[in-house]
C-alpha cells in the first residue's frame, strides 16, 4: 500500500513538470507568462528573494493560504516537504512538529521545544496555548534544519516565522463571509485609516465558528471544581472538536522618513473550543486487576459503549470528562527600522506577550462512565491489592475478606462517575523581549549582527488545591475533590549575542561563518500535596552555550545557487523538581541546490542533510517506571529524561513549481527522512516491551498541487482554482510495537494517507464601486479519517485521535 501511494504520489510531481522549490508565495498575485515571480523571505534577518537564501524554507501566502485554510499553526502540516504538526493529547494547546526526525513538544513543564515560533519576529516561548487563531497573515516560513546561529536556542529541528501585514496608509475596507459545514460561520472585517502624516493604521476583527464532527456520548455530565479557587461549574460539550474564538489585530505605523519607521502591533485572541473526539480502541484483558475492571466497567454500561477497533474517525465516542478549554492570547510588539546608510541599517523589535489556558481531556478514551454493580467487586479487588501492603501474600480468607469490606463500602457509588485516567491542566505565562539587529553591506562583506534579552514567567500544572491527572476514581455528583496539586512555577532569562557574515571572496563564492552565545538561566519551584501541608522543591539551573554555523556559497548566475553548510545549535537544559537535564544538542551538515530554469519558468530546490542529535529530551510520566528509579518521582507528573542516543536523521528534500501557461502553475515536494536511534537509555526500553521505535516520523512526506488563474472574463473578474494534495507514509504511533496484545494493532501505526483541499472562485468583481470575490472551498475533501495520535498508559488499553473530518463552504469577500 505504501509503495502504490508512493508511486501515485511521485506520478504526481512529475505530471506537474516540477522537480522542486519552495514557491507556493507566487500565487497571492496574477502570473504572467514570462516567468515565476520572486519570492521574498526574511530567513536570514534581512529581506531576500528565497532563491538567494541557502536554507531549506518554503513560504506560504496568498492563495495557498485560503486553499489549505491556514488559520493555526497546526494548518501547515504537509505544506512543506518533511513537516508534519499535530497537536498534542490532552486539549492543552501545544503543536507537536516534525521535521528532520527531531519531535518537538515542550509538554513538560520547564522544558523548551525543538522548532521555535515565532510571529513578528517575536519568539512565543511557551508552547502551551500557542495553537491560536493567527492574525492577519500575510506570510508563513517554514525554515528546515538547525537554525541556531540567527534564531537561537530551541530550533535544532528549525522554525516557523509568521508574519503580519502593515497598515497600507489609504484608506479601504475588507469583509469576508464564511459560511460552511458543522454550522461553520466565520466574519472577517479589516479597515485601513488613511495616512495622517507620519501616522497610518489599521484593524481588524475576526469571529469564528465550527460546530465539532464527532458526537459526546457523555455530554450533560457536569464537573464541580469549585473546591478550588481557579476552579468552576463546568458541563461535558454534545460535540468534540469545535472551534469558537474571537480575535482583535490591530496595527500603528509612524513613518516620519524615508529612513526610520516603527510599527506598532497588537493581538488578542479568545476561544472557547472543545477538545479533539478521543476514541478508545481497546484494552488488555489480561492485565492484572486492570483488565478485568475495564472489561467489567463496559460491558455492563446502561448504554452500548462505542469502541474504534478500526483506529478510524468514529461519529460518536464517549468523553464525559472533556469541558470546554478556556485560552486567552494576547501580544504586543514595536518594530523600528532605521537606515543609517545605504549599507547600513538597523531593526530593534520590542515585545510583551501572555497567555492563559485550561483544559481537560480522557486520556483513557472512555471517562467518565458509570459506576455500575457489575464494577463494585472487580473495583473492590483492584483497591484493596493497590492500597492494602501484604494483601498479596495474605491467606485467601484474608484476601476476600478484605475486598469484601472495600465492596460494601463502595455500594452507595453505584450510579456515580468514574474516571480511569482523565487530566486537567491549567497554566499561564508571561514574556518580555528585546531584540537588536544590524545589517551591513559592502562589496566585500554581508553582516548581521544582533543581541537579545529574554524574560518569561511560566505556571503549568493543576488548579490550586485539584490532583492534575485523576486516576481510577469514583466521583460523586462530579465533585472534584480537595487532592494533592502539583504547580510548577519558572522563570527563564536568556541573554543572547550573535553574528553571521557572508565574505564575497570571488564574485561567485561567499564564506559564510555564523556564532551565536547563549546565557539561560532558569529558577523556579514545584509545590506539591494538600492545601494544609504544601512541599516545595526549589530548583536554578545556569549555562552558556555556542552555536555556530560554517559554510560555503557558489552563485555562478542569478538562477543558480548551490550551498554546502555545516551547523549546530541547541535545545536548552533545566530541571523539572530535582530531577536536572543537559541540553539537547544537534550536528548538521546540509548541502543545496537552487535552480531557476528554462528562463524561470520552472523552479527547483534539493537540499539533502544529516544530522545527530545528543542528550535527546524525552518526556517521562513517574507511573511508567519502577518506584525509586527517579528522584520524587511519585509526586512528579511529567520530568525530561535522557533518551539516549545519539538519533541520526538523514534525507533530502525536493521541491519545484512550473509554470506551464499563462496563469497555469503546477508544483510538487518530496521528503524523505530515516531516524535511527541507539543506545535507547535502557529505563525506557523496560517501560515497555524492550523496544524503542522512532514514533510520529513518517519517513515520506509530499504534496502536488495546481493552480490555474484566468485572463480577466468580464471586466477584471478573474477565475482562480487551486487543488493541494499533501500526503505523508505511514508512522509508528507507539514506541513498542512489540507488544503482545492485539487490541493495540489500530494503536501502533498511523497509516499513509492523502489529505486533498481545494478551493475555487471568482475575484475582483466590481459592484458600485467594490471589488467582490466569491468562492468555494472544501478541506479534507475525501474524508481522510486516519488516526494522527495514540496514548497508551502503561500498555493496559489504547486511544487514538483523528485527522479534522471534511469541512467545505462558501467564502464572499467585500473590499473598497
Amino acid at each position: 500500500m505504501q509503495r502504490t501511494n508512493l508511486r501515485s504520489l511521485l506520478l504526481g510531481v512529475s505530471i506537474g513538470a516540477i522537480a522542486a522549490a519552495p514557491a507556493f508565495a507566487q500565487a497571492s498575485a496574477p502570473l504572467e507568462p514570462e516567468a515565476l515571480a520572486d519570492i521574498v523571505v526574511t530567513a536570514q534577518k534581512r529581506e531576500q528573494s528565497v532563491q538567494d537564501v541557502p536554507i531549506a524554507v518554503t513560504a506560504l501566502t496568498g492563495t495557498a493560504l485560503a486553499t489549505n485554510r491556514v488559520t493555526t499553526i497546526n494548518d501547515i502540516s504537509g505544506l512543506a516537504p518533511g513537516v508534519t504538526v499535530r497537536p498534542s493529547a490532552g486539549g492543552v494547546g501545544v503543536p507537536s512538529f516534525t521535521i528532520r526526525g527531531a519531535v518537538s513538544y515542550g509538554v513538560v513543564p520547564g522544558s523548551d521545544k525543538q522548532v521555535s515560533i515565532y510571529l513578528d519576529g517575536v519568539y512565543i516561548s511557551s508552547p502551551r496555548g500557542s495553537i491560536f487563531d493567527l492574525p492577519d497573515v500575510t506570510r508563513i516560513e517554514m525554515l528546515r534544519g538547525p537554525q541556531g546561529t540567527l534564531f537561537g536556542r530551541n530550533a535544532t529541528a528549525g522554525a516557523m516565522s509568521v508574519t503580519t501585514r502593515d497598515p497600507t496608509g489609504q484608506f479601504g475596507v475588507k469583509t469576508k463571509l464564511t459560511v460552511g459545514n458543522y454550522d461553520q460561520n466565520r466574519i472577517q472585517v479589516g479597515v485601513d485609516l488613511p495616512q495622517v502624516g507620519p501616522f497610518s493604521g489599521y484593524a481588524s476583527f475576526v469571529h469564528y465558528y465550527k460546530r465539532g464532527e464527532v458526537r459526546n456520548l457523555g455530554a450533560g455530565q457536569v464537573w464541580d471544581r469549585r473546591n478550588s479557587p481557579d476552579g468552576k461549574l463546568q458541563t461535558s460539550p454534545k460535540w468534540l472538536g469545535t472551534r469558537n474564538s474571537d480575535s482583535y489585530f490591530a496595527a500603528l505605523k509612524f513613518e516620519p522618513s524615508d529612513t526610520f519607521s516603527t510599527v506598532y502591533k497588537f493581538d488578542y485572541s479568545k476561544s472557547k473550543n472543545t477538545p479533539e473526539a478521543s476514541a478508545f480502541v481497546g484494552y488488555d484483558p489480561t492485565f492484572p486487576l486492570i483488565g478485568n475492571l475495564i472489561g467489567s466497567l463496559i460491558s455492563s454500561q446502561p448504554t452500548p459503549f462505542p469502541i474504534a477497533s478500526d483506529g478510524r474517525r468514529p461519529d460518536a465516542v464517549f468523553n464525559s470528562w472533556s469541558t470546554v478549554v478556556d485560552q486567552k492570547v494576547q501580544g504586543h510588539s514595536l518594530t523600528s527600522n532605521l537606515r543609517a546608510s545605504d549599507s547600513l541599517t538597523f531593526k530593534n523589535i520590542a515585545a510583551y506577550r501572555k497567555s492563559s489556558i485550561f483544559a481537560t481531556a480522557p486520556i483513557d478514551g472512555l471517562a467518565a462512565l458509570t459506576f455500575t454493580p457489575q464494577t463494585v467487586v472487580p473495583y473492590a479487588t483492584f483497591a484493596a491489592f493497590s492500597s492494602v501492603p501484604g494483601l498479596a501474600t495474605a491467606s485467601p480468607a484474608v484476601q476476600a475478606a478484605t475486598i469484601g469490606a472495600f465492596a460494601r463500602g463502595l455500594a452507595s457509588s453505584v450510579g456515580q462517575p468514574f474516571v480511569i485516567l482523565g487530566s486537567s491542566s491549567y497554566g499561564t505565562s508571561s514574556q518580555y523581549s528585546d531584540e537588536l539587529q544590524a545589517n551591513f553591506e559592502s562589496d566585500f562583506v554581508t553582516l548581521t549582527a544582533g543581541a537579545l534579552w529574554f524574560h518569561g514567567k511560566d505556571r503549568a500544572g493543576t488548579q490550586q488545591g485539584l490532583g492534575g491527572t485523576t486516576t481510577f476514581a469514583i466521583v460523586p455528583n462530579g465533585v472534584l475533590p480537595i487532592a494533592s496539586q502539583g504547580i510548577s512555577y519558572n522563570k527563564a532569562t536568556s541573554l543572547a549575542a550573535y553574528t553571521q557574515a557572508e565574505f564575497h571572496v570571488l564574485s561567485t563564492v561567499d564564506l559564510v561563518g555564523g556564532i551565536r552565545v547563549t546565557h539561560d538561566k532558569k529558577s523556579g519551584s514545584f509545590i506539591y500535596g494538600l492545601p494544609t501541608a504544601l512541599t516545595a522543591i526549589d530548583f536554578t539551573y545556569k549555562k552558556t552555550k555556542p552555536s555556530y554555523l560554517v559554510g560555503v556559497n557558489y552563485k555562478p548566475s542569478r538562477d543558480l545557487l548551490v550551498y554546502a553548510k555545516f551547523s549546530t545549535a541547541f535545545v536548552s537544559g533545566g530541571k523539572v523538581g530535582t530531577i536536572e537535564f543537559d541540553p539537547e544538542t544537534v550536528a548538521s551538515y546540509e548541502g543545496g541546490i537552487k535552480a531557476d530554469l528554462f528562463d524561470r519558468r520552472i523552479r527547483t530546490n534539493l537540499a539533502v542533510f544529516h544530522a545527530k542529535y545528543k542528550n535527546v529530551q524525552s518526556a517521562a510520566s513517574g507511573s511508567s517506571f519502577s518506584p525509586g528509579t527517579f528522584p520524587n518521582q511519585d509526586v512528579l507528573t511529567t520530568f525530561i529524561i535522557p533518551q539516549g542516543g545519539p538519533v541520526t536523521a538523514k534525507g533530502f528534500e525536493f521541491e519545484g513549481t512550473g509554470l506551464i501557461a499563462h496563469g497555469l502553475t503546477a508544483g510538487g515536494s518530496l521528503g524523505y527522512t530515516k531516524t535511527t536511534f541507539k543506545d535507547v537509555a535502557p529505563v525506557l526500553l523496560a517501560s515497555g516491551a524492550g523496544e524503542f521505535v522512532p514514533t510520529l516520523r513518517p519517513k515520506w512526506t509530499g504534496t502536488v498541487w495546481g493552480q490555474f488563474e484566468s485572463r480577466p472574463i468580464f471586466d477584471d473578474a478573474r477565475a482562480i482554482i487551486r487543488v493541494d494534495g499533501n500526503w505523508r507514509s505511514k508512522m509508528a504511533l507507539d514506541p513498542n510495537q512489540h507488544r503482545p496484545a492485539s487490541y493495540l494493532d489500530a494503536a501502533r501505526v498511523s497509516p499513509a494517507h492523502w489529505i486533498v483541499n481545494g478551493r475555487a472562485g471568482i475575484s475582483d468583481i466590481k459592484i458600485a464601486g467594490a471589488k467582490v470575490e466569491v468562492s468555494v472551498w472544501a478541506r479534507n475533501m475525501f474524508d481522510n479519517k486516519s488516526s494522527t495520535y495514540a496514548i497508551i498508559p502503561n500498555g493496559f488499553l489504547a486511544n487514538v485521535n483523528f485527522e479534522p473530518a471534511r469541512t467545505f463552504g462558501l467564502d464572499l469577500g467585500l473590499s473598497f
